[in-house]
């Protein structure tokens, strides 16, 4: 199952790639497919924002740990709930680490950016239409350490010890930083946008608010 090793640990063979893409997709379409009340324009959207930020992520590669992802995740998470926010997070890591390059690491990426966006979910960052820019610029900060530290524990093997995992850790702070530093870019500069484009599509309220009320008229 296991090739090689790389910096951000093991690398799959085909046979592993295989069963975590099929695991990964399977959970992103279970938290896809949960959710009610979708239109092809909702569909269309999510899927275009998916492709926009994995085209933005591969072309920022070049970037030292600039992770365009991390605020996407945040904001998709804030408008559209957490099962499409972690649909989002899942999906994204696998087509562009289709091309950057896929490993055990893919599964601790998508389960970072999947947090990153329950927290988004569940921080109140976007109320009622109004944007809480100092809490999202605040969580997009605590966003990149966290995620960065889950990445990390791609890494642990077995043959890595504690004192060589903290080693590890305290070389990544420069990136780790970076990372930060990229999200309060990003943050700043397409929060307001980002929110209005996601609020085209009903967040998870919304689509219960829905159900309730088509009940009621029902009855």
């Amino acid at each position: 199952m296991f090739q090689a090793t790389g910096i951000h640990g093991p690398v799959l063979g085909p046979l592993g790639s295989l069963i975590l893409d099929v695991v990964l997709l399977g959970i992103a379409f279970w938290m896809l497919l949960s959710n009610t009340k979708k239109t092809i324009p909702d569909v269309i959207l999510f899927a275009s924002i998916v492709a926009g930020v994995s085209v933005l992520r591969i072309l920022m590669v070049p970037l030292p740990n600039v992770q365009p992802v991390t605020v996407a995740a945040l904001l998709v998470g804030a408008q559209l709930g957490a099962k499409r926010g972690i649909a989002f997070a899942i999906l994204v890591t696998m087509i562009t680490n289709f091309i950057i390059g896929n490993g055990i690491w893919t599964l601790y990426q998508a389960l970072g950016w999947s947090l990153v966006a329950v927290i988004g979910a569940n921080y109140k960052l976007v109320l009622d239409g109004k944007i809480n820019h100092k809490r999202i610029l605040f969580t997009s900060i605590i966003a990149a350490f966290m995620f960065d530290f889950i990445v990390s524990l791609s890494v642990i093997d077995g043959s890595i010890t504690f004192s060589q995992f903290m080693l590890y850790l305290a070389n990544g702070i420069p990136y780790d930083l970076m990372h930060a530093i990229g999200n309060l870019a990003f943050a700043a500069w397409l929060t307001t946008w980002f929110v209005n484009l996601l609020q085209h599509q009903p967040t998870l309220e919304e689509i219960e608010l829905s159900v309730v009320e088509g009940h009621v008229i029902e009855s």
